[in-house]
């Protein structure tokens, strides 16, 4: 009975199905009148979504960092297009100099890399590796220095394993 009635209302043309339904009335119920609270779940998804700008200078250059966040991208674009032409120079040109230049920018290219990854990614979860990742960084620094000091250099180095 249902579906003719339902055939003949579609059939008409002159008024809409759901013009004629008439609309139930919520004005007595509990449910609807309830105020919506976030429950702690919803909390902590919006813990982790993502903050939309426009950013103060302040947000911008960050807790403890010395410079605005588009000056350290400018630095690091000019380390990158600088590797371009230190790399294929350290093949004929050696000495401390290019071994210097050579492990500070492919070291500073690395460590802004992985440095990016972390707080990307790891830092909300393990707030602690970020200090773990810069005693790393200071000490593999510090072991490349010394072995430019100390012994043949990099660019002997690479050269002398490219020679096995």
């Amino acid at each position: 009975m249902a579906t003719v009635a339902l055939l003949r209302t579609c059939s008409r043309g002159s008024r809409l199905l759901l013009q004629m339904r008439p609309q139930p009335s919520y004005a007595n119920t509990d449910v609807i009148s309830k105020q919506f609270t976030a429950s702690p779940a919803l909390a902590t998804i919006e813990y982790f979504r993502a903050r939309r700008g426009p950013f103060t200078p302040e947000e911008k250059r960050g807790k403890s960092h010395i410079m605005m966040a588009s000056t350290h991208w400018k630095v690091e674009r000019f380390v990158a297009l600088g590797m371009v032409g230190i790399m294929p120079a350290a093949l004929f040109i050696q000495g401390s100099t290019m071994d210097h230049l050579l492990t500070t920018f492919v070291f500073l290219h690395g460590f802004w890399g992985i440095d990016g990854v972390l707080k990307d990614y790891l830092v909300k979860f393990v707030p602690w590796v970020g200090k773990l990742w810069y005693l790393l960084a200071i000490i593999g620094f510090a072991g490349l220095i010394n072995f430019n000091f100390n012994d043949v250099g990099v660019c002997k180095a690479i050269q002398m394993l490219w020679s096995l």
